[in-house]
């Protein structure tokens, strides 16, 4: 602690009296070189002023011209004939000394006056601007047919006719229009530039591209000048400054123009004042130069130390140390900031987070260096994406979050559809490509609520994101929030459900249309939950798919098939085919077709017994895979049918070489043939189709007589569907089968008694 102190005061008092000498230094020429350099300025300031005013007069001009010639093109039928527009542009361009003058339609495409077209000449982003300001000035650009350094002038149409008017003009003849006046004595410099610096128009010609970042033989003073030149350039506000050119010190003058948020910066030599006050400075600063120079090593030693120390504590709170980016720290101490300044300029914002998607699979697979590659790419991809006043931080493994403008949510929805896609373009990985997709979830900040409540509403909405295929950004709503609630409560009690036996079989009959005789049966699933009662298919089944349970439940739906089977036989009671259907997750294990005969042999069951469905969404997906797993399930001894035929993806050129048993037509494509003639034409042309190549036709969703009546006959095989019987508990289907295979006298025994 002593140690400390003393540092502390030797510190203070080395600081004290460096900057007591340096003080008397400073008042010595001060004065004397006051009154030249007010001088200089003064010239300096008015050069610019004087600059500002014909540039702008200049500029002004310009658009007058292509407003007028707006005006003419804006009569009927002034744009239809290309050969007179070309003709008309031709004559303006040549008394207005542009160097092409031309006219770009809604549809991009650009006419100009020398006959050319072009496509998005004036890019749409820079239209938009035009409709926007009623003006428009590009940056320095190359011209599309000489090479030479353009800039672009556009105006909109004014009434009847869409579109835009637009004319060239080269840098250098703007540049004319900076030489120095009387002011400079002839011997300044001109430039026209933008708030960051880059040049557009200067005089005589620049010999670099930026004023900020000019070079070692051009470089502005270091500290405070510069810093503050930028300072007051970037808000738009008026300066002066020095800077260094080959040795000879400047002064420059710096004023906003109209358009563009250009400036104007004059420069003017000051090297009479600069050698006046050099003689009176220099006696001041041999003086102090040695104690100046010891002090300022000491100085500079300690605010080093000082500053390494910060970043490093700065680093470790707030910067994440694979991307190089801020972290959640960060982010949230700086969230309050920014949220403050979206509500002050009453501009919307959301919390958006994103994820790549399966990224421990990527990492699996090529390992964790290359997952960090993949990482530091993203963030950097995210954080070029930003605009001003926005945040992005790296919260944590695969998530990114950002704090973004929200003008209205389609707005934002595309914008984050055009970022993901660029974050996701492909990484390389020793000659590799690596396909990246990510998925967000956006939550427009409507309320005063603690970080991590946005937070966790980002999240759910990325959750429906990804939950739904194809889907890459979803917004956060009450609605949403319900829904994924739901499904969590279904992921968080199947299993238990499945230990517990609450997933019941339910068994719908496959029906002749003559007789109604039951010819076979699909196993269904029902969840007969000790609360909620009977939970509908469609409310489990789904998340089931998306979570990988539905591996598990379809085991489950075997094993329940052929026990029952086995009962059936060991009771001596009629056996008729069930179907079972599979998931798609089923077909890519390469075990699944072994895993199925092993298990129909551990209870017995003949294999022909069991017929496996597959989905035709299921079996369109990959059709060589499905060649594969059909031919071997028949190898195998079991029958195979198509399921939901007709309900999207339907091709019987495809068909033709997949060998099925059976199919069977969705149950849509069947209700739209209802009244539909045509439709009805196709269905029978589908069945007899079918048919020819061998397989069984069943018809799923019969509801009426009359469909029942067309579909027998057209030649369909079997019915399904409540017309003949509704999915039916195991103990409901048994007493139906008992029923129709009792001797014809027992059945009609029981036909009178029922009467």
């Amino acid at each position: 602690m002593y140690k400390t102190t003393g540092f502390k005061r030797a510190f203070v008092l080395i600081l004290v009296a460096a900057i007591s000498v340096a003080a008397g230094s400073v008042l010595y020429w001060k004065q004397v070189t006051q009154r030249l350099s007010a001088d200089a300025r003064g010239s300096i300031v008015s050069a610019s002023r004087e600059l500002v005013e014909n540039f702008n007069r200049l500029l002004g001009t310009e658009f007058q011209v292509l407003a007028s010639v707006a005006v003419s093109l804006d009569q009927p039928g002034a744009l239809e004939e290309r050969d007179k527009l070309v003709a008309y542009l031709e004559r303006q361009n040549r008394r207005n000394s542009f160097t092409l003058t031309g006219y770009q339609g809604p549809d991009g495409k650009a006419v100009f006056s020398d006959g050319h077209v072009l496509q998005d000449f004036v890019p749409a982003q820079d239209v938009k601007t035009t409709y926007e300001k009623g003006h428009y000035i590009s940056g320095r650009r190359k011209g599309p047919f000489t090479g030479k350094d353009i800039l672009v002038f556009a105006v909109p149409m004014p009434g009847q006719q869409a579109g835009i008017v637009f004319a060239t003009q080269t840098i250098e003849f703007y540049a004319q229009a900076l030489s120095p006046n009387a002011l400079l004595h002839g011997e300044g410099l001109s430039f026209i530039l933008d708030r960051s610096g880059n040049i557009i128009v200067a005089y005589p010609r620049a010999v670099y591209d930026n004023l900020f970042a000019a070079g070692r033989d051009s470089v502005f003073d270091r500290g405070r000048s510069s810093l503050r030149m930028q300072q007051e350039m970037s808000r738009g506000e008026s300066g002066w400054t020095g800077y260094t050119l080959h040795g000879e010190h400047r002064f420059a003058s710096f004023a906003p123009l109209e358009y563009n948020d250009w400036y104007a910066f004059s420069v003017l030599p000051t090297k009479s004042v600069a050698d006046t006050a050099q003689t009176l400075m220099l006696m001041s600063l041999i003086l102090c130069l040695s104690i100046i120079v010891v002090l300022g090593v000491l100085l500079i030693f300690i605010l080093r130390m000082q500053s390494q120390s910060s970043r490093a504590l700065y680093r470790m709170g707030f910067v994440d140390p694979l991307t190089d980016t801020d972290n959640l720290n960060a982010f949230r101490f700086k969230f309050s900031r920014a949220a403050a300044a979206f509500k002050e300029k009453k501009m919307p914002y959301a919390l958006v987070l994103v994820n790549i998607n399966r990224f421990k699979a990527l990492n699996d697979i090529y390992g964790f260096e290359q997952g960090d590659q993949v990482l530091k790419q993203v963030a950097l991809s995210l954080r070029e994406s930003l605009e001003e006043g926005e945040l992005f931080c790296r919260g944590s493994a695969d998530i990114f979050l950002l704090l973004l403008a929200c003008p209205s949510r389609m707005e934002l929805g595309r914008r984050m559809e055009g970022v993901l896609s660029r974050a996701g373009r492909y990484c390389q990985s020793d000659g590799e490509c690596l396909p990246i997709a990510l998925t967000c979830g956006i939550y427009l900040v409507d309320e005063d609520v603690p970080f991590y409540i946005m937070l966790d509403r980002a999240n759910l909405a990325w959750a429906s994101a990804k939950q739904n295929a194809g889907q890459v950004c979803a917004f956060y709503d009450e609605q949403s929030r319900k829904q994924i609630v739901t499904e969590k409560r279904i992921e968080s009690s199947m299993d238990q459900a499945l230990r517990d036996g609450e997933f019941k079989i339910y068994l719908q009959p496959k029906c002749d249309f003559a007789t109604g005789r039951t010819c076979s049966a699909e196993a269904l699933v029902r969840w007969q939950h000790p609360k909620q009662g009977l939970v509908p298919p469609d409310q489990f089944i789904p998340v089931f798919e998306k979570n990988g349970f539905v591996l598990k439940l379809d085991m489950f739906i075997l094993e329940e098939t052929l026990r029952l089977f086995k009962r059936w036989k060991e009771q001596n009671k009629p056996l008729v085919p069930i179907g079972v259907n599979f998931s798609r997750l089923h077909l890519q294990d390469p075990r699944f077709m072994e895993v199925l005969a092993q298990t129909a042999d551990k209870y017995g069951v003949e294999r022909r017994l069991l017929e496996v469905e597959l989905t035709e969404s299921v079996v369109f997906g990959n059709v060589e895979l499905m060649k594969q797993v059909i031919d071997g399930l028949h190898e195998r001894g079991f029958s195979v049918a198509m399921d939901d035929f007709g309900s999207g993806y339907s091709s019987l050129n495809v068909l033709k070489n997949l060998d099925f048993d059976c199919v069977k037509l969705d149950k849509e494509f069947l209700a739209r043939g209802e009244g539909n003639p045509r439709m009805r034409q196709i269905i029978s042309g589908l069945v007899g189709m079918i048919k020819s190549l061998g397989a069984h036709v069943v018809a799923e969703g019969v509801e009426t007589a009359e469909q029942a009546e067309f579909l027998n006959r057209i030649g369909c095989d079997w019915a399904q569907g409540y017309w003949f019987s509704r999915p039916l508990p195991v103990e409901e289907f048994e007493k139906r089968l008992a029923a129709e295979n009792q001797p014809p006298a027992a059945q009609e025994a029981a036909q009178d008694k029922k009467a």
